[in-house]
């Protein structure tokens, strides 16, 4: 949680971790593990995240009554990154760990010097948008082409809540890709990114120093200033 708040913050409130009661409002009552039942998100609140209070000291994490937390922007990779930092400690000369697509890499695969990555092209999969040759570090995309479902009144909704309007994201984008020191930085900016049309999100990522690409609704494929040093 304190990762995610530092996220937050990193990303000046376009990665929320209080979605949360938005995303129930949306309807996405159903995640692969567990079902989240509308009482548990009284008021249904979100963008309280600078009310969040984390005590390291004594293990307590203060939520807003009318507020709840969210860690599927940041959990996977922060899952990842100590996943493979513990078997790069056990011995490992490398790791590579995919949770749902959000890839932590350590160390050197047994056959190269980097390991090599394809990034899905939104519009015509499974071709790729690019092949990237990564050392370490972490690779993550958010997108809204997967995370689908209709209400009942027939409406087509994604899982990617604007922090701004408490609704899923509008803007012209379908996926963001972000390379970082570690997959859980990635993961926050990838989402940031969604939040964003694409020459834009290429301009955040520019400006924090992170190599990515995004893709827009009509397949064009912006990438960052920095990403030619990771195509293969």
């Amino acid at each position: 949680v304190a990762r995610a708040l530092d996220g937050w913050r990193q990303t000046s409130g376009r990665f929320d971790p209080t979605v949360l009661p938005a995303l129930v409002d949306q309807g996405y009552t159903h995640s692969a593990v567990t079902t989240v039942p509308a009482p548990m998100v009284p008021g249904r609140r979100i963008g309280l995240a600078g009310m969040v209070m984390v005590d390291p000291a004594r293990s307590t994490i203060t939520v807003p009554a009318t507020s709840a937390i969210d860690l599927g922007g940041i959990g996977k990779g922060r899952a990842a990154d100590l996943v493979a930092d513990e078997l790069v400690a056990a011995g490992a000369s490398g790791a590579l760990v995919n949770l749902g697509g959000d890839l932590a890499v350590r160390g050197t695969p047994s056959d190269d010097t980097s390991w090599y990555l394809g990034i899905e092209d939104p519009t015509a999969p499974p071709a790729h948008v690019a092949l990237l040759r990564v050392a370490t570090g972490g690779v993550a995309t958010s997108g809204t082409t997967i995370r689908r479902w209709r209400t009942d009144q027939g409406e087509e909704r994604h899982h990617l809540i604007d922090p701004l309007t408490a609704k899923p994201s509008t803007v012209a984008t379908l996926t963001a890709t972000v390379l970082a020191a570690d997959c859980a930085t990635a993961e926050v900016y990838a989402t940031a990114s969604m939040m964003m049309e694409a020459p834009a999100a290429v301009a955040l990522l520019d400006s924090v120093g992170l190599a990515g690409l995004v893709v827009g609704s009509d397949g064009g494929v912006h990438r960052t200033s920095t990403l030619a040093e990771f195509i293969a």
